[in-house]
């Protein structure tokens, strides 16, 4: 009896092991084969491929990611710890009428403008940490009606107008066309120089929107700030299990704070790339929708609902198969109903895929892992056999 229960419990043991590993495995490798099943469809189909594995058409995608990737980069602080933020869309339509307004009616310069914009997202989200800290309200709750609120205010502020903060009289600033430009041309000393390998490559990287390397930057920090930081630290026991990290002395409270005023800092980079892109224009409308792609993306990247899981390079690469799909789809001619209908079932399987893996794994892999332990079994143990 003491070998077949130590066969039981060695069996058990081989199961959580394999259970782990081919959780860890699809966790990182997942959301890449994705990617790249994604785009060697595209690049397939006679109708988009020429054009979508272009240099240009690359450097779009990489343009149209920066608002949706800076926006994710805050969800995700969000939801390693736990929460969850609904109202970044209509925040980031805040902060542009309030770059706009800022300048109007305050007379503000364009920088400290846009410094003013950053300023208002994080308080966009230290008001949704004072409001799910103070009232002891899920966070669903409190940002599906700061999402109401920001809105509600967007549109109050620009008179349910598009409003612009440039005209003939006052020309956009050409740093300001570049930040998000997907024109831009290299040096003349550097494009001399093109027909050398190297300097190709040197001209094809001037050639990437200063927006992109600002994603990339955030991106290095947040991704050091959660790998190395005790906030970091903080952040995944909070969301792991709240009320372990409240007995080992974590003041939660004060950390929901941080991770929502962050997030609102980031959103309000996100709010000022957006105002850029859309060449000064503050638009009440804008950003619908953008919510729920920083979610997507965030449990394509392989981030947990539930919190205490999420990484920032998992991130990037949810956002960039959400951006690669849109693009892809317009390239092929697919309409923007089924493009929608896509990202929708995106979003449903991510979410599922994110339950199912909270649970336990079932179906195939369960069935898998039990044939690969049953592989490496001895025979059973006889009644007799145990007792000499």
């Amino acid at each position: 009896m003491v070998q077949k229960g130590l066969v039981v419990m060695a069996n058990g043991v081989a199961r959580s092991v394999w259970a782990a590993w081919v959780g860890r495995l699809g966790a990182v490798l997942g959301p890449f084969l994705g990617l790249v099943l994604i785009c060697a469809l595209f690049a397939m189909l006679p109708a988009s491929g020429p054009r979508f594995v272009s240099a240009d058409n690359w450097r779009l995608i990489a343009v149209q990611t920066v608002i949706l990737g800076t926006v994710a980069l805050g969800a995700t602080l969000v939801i390693v710890a736990g929460g969850i933020d609904l109202s970044v869309g209509s925040a980031v339509a805040l902060i542009t009428v309030g770059i706009v307004q800022f300048q109007r009616q305050l007379g503000w310069s364009l920088p400290l403008a846009l410094v003013g914009g950053v300023a208002l997202g994080g308080l966009c989200g230290l008001a949704n940490g004072l409001l799910v800290t103070g009232l002891r309200v899920v966070p669903f709750i409190i940002t599906l009606g700061t999402l109401k609120v920001f809105r509600g205010l967007a549109k109050w502020w620009a008179g349910n107008l598009s409003i612009y903060a440039f005209d003939r009289s006052r020309p956009e600033p050409e740093w300001l066309k570049r930040t998000l430009s997907v024109n831009l041309r290299p040096p003349a000393w550097l494009a001399e120089s093109a027909r050398d390998p190297i300097g190709a490559v040197l001209a094809e990287l001037t050639r990437v929107a200063p927006g992109v390397w600002s994603l990339l930057g955030l991106s290095l920090l947040v991704a050091l700030l959660l790998r190395y930081s005790l906030l970091g630290r903080y952040l995944y026991a909070v969301g792991s299990n709240e009320a372990t990290a409240r007995l080992c002395g974590v003041r939660v409270e004060r950390v929901k704070l941080a991770v929502y005023a962050l997030a609102g800092l980031l959103t309000g980079v996100a709010g000022v790339m957006q105002f850029a892109y859309f060449h000064g224009t503050g638009d009440p409308t804008s950003g619908e929708g953008l919510e729920l792609k920083a979610i997507a993306s965030v449990v394509i990247g392989g981030g947990s609902l539930s919190g205490g899981e999420g990484t920032v390079l998992g991130t990037l690469v949810g956002c960039l198969i959400i951006q690669v799909l849109e693009n892809g789809c317009t390239h092929a001619g697919i309409p923007n109903a089924i493009q929608d209908i896509l990202i929708g079932a995106i979003i449903i399987v991510a979410v599922a895929i994110d339950q199912i893996r909270r649970r336990g794994l079932h179906g195939p892999t369960r069935w898998f892992l039990t044939i690969a332990t049953r592989l490496g079994r001895r025979p059973p143990v006889r009644g007799g056999e145990a007792g000499s």
